[in-house]
């Protein structure tokens, strides 16, 4: 590990165009000297699309999981489950970030997440050994949740092991990469279905197109622990260590608004994100009669189509001219595309109508259509499939890097070149606490009144990020150094 001091580089003092010593420079004018180690980075952003995975891989699949293991369960206990991962992150997030501050370490928090990960991993594949499976899953989700908590940690490590110019790259690619995994998550769990829901049987232990993946993320989770403890290293060029008792530049306080505005940016995002994912196969079983597995698969070949334009944006903002454009233009950009998604998949009066209702004595695992106790159904309107596809496609992959990529790098700056940890740690709890709520309150709010009001409160939480970003315009903005006199 090693701590970047000033006062070893000529670049201490910096001047302006007339040769005068500057009072006021960005980081990047003292830290682009140096090199990002981008042998552990690209480690780091591997770790992401891993985390991004261990999240997501059964959102499309758990709501099928779910019924076939414990009849009792509804979707408003679906949502709980599905909030619980997040709220074992919410309670980890601050605690890995907090160890990084004490000891500057990446390597152990990472390694110990991973660990805790696999083991609930495990017990997620074996559920079926357990009477009221319901109460187990919720568990198991929660022990996953502090473990992939650990994504604070790598975080911190886009943040404060790349130097300013290599920053948006770094953090991009990260986000490219946990995206990724978000979006490869559900994918990978639709690649199983052929095993069917009933597989076969291993002794006691039911090997299925949903316990399968599940013992697959336990190796994953191994292979990561060995892949960091064997190549990953630690190189903090982004801090400079303000305990130097030679060095001649005042980090100041950073903006509190600022940074607190990029908390909550990153906040909606994940909540529409985790929205989006979670109720796509409810919402397509209503709308267009898709039995779960169809679900499933239709929605896992979508979400692939959104995570490959996601990535390839977030590609292009770490590595060409894009990525220079004003952070909070393109957090408007974002936010734009997220409210045309809310928009279009609104079911307007002129789209066609009302949605059909199961068979009597059927099941979603064999037919699609509304419960019969969704009585919304009677007056809701059904989104062309082309109009859902486009938004789930095209706005929602578009949306997403123009929102979490900058508001990240640019909480970032807003810090300056300082430890992080802390700070970090209550940005990724934003994160994960962001997708609990929102769990919990659109499969509420689809249950009573369908989903028309879940899109209307996006829309509300995003027109406010806009208003936020326009009204404190001139505070988000990277930190600003200043040079001191020694005696």
């Amino acid at each position: 590990m090693v701590r970047v001091s000033v006062i070893s580089r000529p670049a201490t003092i910096v001047l302006d165009d007339n040769g005068n010593e500057k009072n006021e420079f960005s980081a990047s004018e003292v830290l682009d000297q140096l090199e990002t180690d981008w042998r552990s980075m690209w480690i780091s952003i591997f770790l992401q699309f891993v985390v991004g995975v261990q999240v997501s891989v059964y959102y499309m699949s758990m709501w099928p999981y779910l019924q076939k293991l414990d009849k009792s369960a509804d979707v408003d206990f679906l949502g709980w489950i599905i909030a619980s991962c997040n709220i074992g992150s919410t309670i980890s997030n601050p605690i890995y970030g907090y160890w990084n501050q004490r000891t500057m370490s990446v390597k152990m928090p990472v390694i110990v997440g991973f660990l805790i990960a696999a083991l609930a991993q495990t017990w997620y594949a074996l559920l079926s050994l357990f009477p009221d499976a319901k109460w187990f899953m919720l568990a198991a989700r929660v022990i996953t949740g502090l473990g992939v908590g650990n994504i604070a940690a790598l975080r911190i490590y886009a943040a404060t092991a790349s130097t300013p110019k290599d920053r948006m790259k770094a953090i991009s690619y990260g986000t490219g990469g946990y995206v990724l995994g978000i979006s490869f998550g559900p994918v990978l769990s639709a690649f199983f279905t052929p095993l069917g829901e009933n597989g076969w049987k291993l002794g006691s232990i039911h090997i299925n197109m949903f316990t399968t993946v599940a013992f697959l993320m336990t190796i994953v989770c191994l292979v990561a622990c060995v892949v960091v403890q064997l190549f990953f290293k630690e190189n903090y060029v982004g801090i400079i260590d303000e305990n130097e008792k030679d060095l001649n530049v005042v980090i100041p306080k950073y903006d509190m608004y600022g940074a607190l505005i990029c908390i909550y940016l990153f906040m909606v995002v994940n909540i529409i994100a985790t929205n989006i994912e979670v109720m796509s196969t409810p919402l397509t079983t209503v709308l267009y009669d898709w039995k779960d597995s169809q679900s499933i698969l239709y929605n896992g070949i979508a979400l692939c189509c959104s995570c490959v334009v996601s990535v390839l944006l977030n590609v292009i903002l770490g590595s060409t001219r894009l990525g220079k454009l004003d952070k909070r233009i393109q957090l408007l950009i974002g936010i734009g595309f997220f409210l045309l998604y809310q928009v279009f998949m609104y079911p307007w009066g002129f789209y066609s109508g009302p949605l059909d209702f199961l068979p009597n004595g059927k099941d979603t695992d064999v037919a699609g259509g509304c419960y019969q106790t969704y009585e919304w159904c009677k007056w809701t309107t059904r989104v062309p499939l082309p109009i859902y596809l486009i938004c789930f496609i095209v706005f929602f992959g578009v949306a997403f890097p123009f929102v979490e990529s900058p508001s990240a790098a640019l909480y970032s700056e807003i810090l300056g070149p300082r430890k992080q940890g802390n700070m970090q740690g209550l940005f990724s709890l934003g994160g994960s606490l962001a997708p609990v709520i929102g769990s919990l309150t659109s499969t509420a709010l689809f249950q009573a009144t369908g989903f028309r009001y879940v899109m209307v409160y996006q829309a509300g939480i995003l027109v406010i990020g806009a208003a936020l970003v326009m009204v404190f315009y001139k505070r988000l903005v990277p930190l600003k150094l200043k040079s001191i006199k020694k005696t």
